[in-house]
């Protein structure tokens, strides 16, 4: 009876591994349903033989291990369950390509060129990428390229930066690569900040030409923006960073504020000196500690005691939002 047990249990996770697995190809193929209609089959090993450009043919289902590819030009193709294991990509130049669930593993990539084209599930482990082009509008789905592999090669211009990483982020943050996710965000904040500032200072042709008045005043107002987060978040996700402005708020920016209207305080009949201001400072941070005598006379004292408040309910929740962020994406 156990034995049996134990039988209709393997068996059971067999189907469950099976089920789950048709799931993923199910999910697959229709994301990627579109690219593999309307086009003629080719043979990709008789394409790379005969080194001349290709264009508006689907590959699907070949592996072509260890093979060199050098000089050639695909174009409008379909690359579906292809496997480019230890393959050498040399001055290779791929077009509004679509690639579908193929294999990179030790594939390297010299002097070639990616221009608006898609990657749906595919695998890049231990790529190994050389002085390539990715910078034209490509778009990666269910997959994304390790840093170290791409932190060389990312586009100087700014827009073009700004894609790719955020891209990059969205899909390494998905599979659980949480490092290079929140180097790759960092690093499409830092370039679009570049190209608002250049885009209001009109400092290229591109942005002369793309953006009128409007546009630059809108872009200037979400530059101070994405500075003003970057200096209060420090650009990424830190205890430390809301502790600095909790320190700040509480030790500079209030006690300042509660100085303009010293009259309004005083503490048993007497005016306040720097102690109890700093006192009424942490009091109003930690609401409910009593830890100040402090009163508030005056209608601008009470003011600013009642914004510090809100700004402790602030920095409650942004500690709060950060633990909880922690959590789910350890054990999710």
């Amino acid at each position: 009876m156990n034995r049996l047990a134990a039988a209709g249990s393997c068996e059971g996770r067999g189907l469950g591994q099976a089920t789950a697995g048709a799931v993923l190809w199910y999910n697959a193929s229709m994301q990627a349903g579109a690219y593999l209609l309307g086009r003629a089959h080719g043979d990709l090993a008789a394409a790379v033989a005969e080194q001349g450009p290709t264009s508006d043919l689907i590959f699907a289902g070949q592996r072509i291990d260890g093979q060199n590819l050098s000089r050639l030009s695909f174009a409008h193709c379909t690359f579906a369950n292809i496997s480019f294991k230890d393959c050498v990509m040399d001055s290779v130049d791929f077009s509004n390509c679509v690639f579908v669930d193929c294999y990179f593993r030790g594939t390297r990539i010299e002097s070639s060129k990616f221009s608006s084209s898609k990657f749906i599930e595919c695998d890049f482990t231990k790529i190994d990428i050389r002085t390539s082009d990715f910078r034209m509008y490509n778009n990666f789905k269910g997959c994304w390229i390790p840093r170290r592999g791409l932190q060389s090669l990312l586009p100087a211009e700014p827009n073009l930066r700004y894609h790719l990483c955020m891209n990059m982020s969205d899909e390494a943050r998905a599979s659980g690569a949480l490092k290079d996710a929140e180097w790759y965000r960092q690093e499409a904040v830092a370039a679009h900040e570049k190209h608002l500032r250049q885009a209001f200072a009109g400092s290229t042709e591109y942005h002369k030409e793309k953006f009128d008045l409007t546009d630059r005043v809108s872009c200037f107002f979400e530059y101070v923006g994405s500075r003003v987060r970057g200096w209060l978040w420090g650009y990424k996700r830190s205890y430390l960073v809301v502790l600095r402005n909790w320190a700040a708020a509480t030790f500079l920016v209030f006690p300042f504020l509660f100085l303009l209207g010293r009259e309004g305080l005083a503490r048993q009949n007497r005016s306040a000196d720097w102690t109890d201001i700093w006192l009424a400072s942490v009091a109003s941070m930690l609401p409910g500690s009593e830890i100040s005598p402090i009163e508030y006379r005056s209608g601008f004292t009470q003011l600013v005691a009642f914004l510090e408040v809100l700004s402790a309910l602030l920095f409650a929740g942004l500690t709060f939002s950060l633990l909880f962020r922690s959590i789910y994406e350890r054990w999710r």
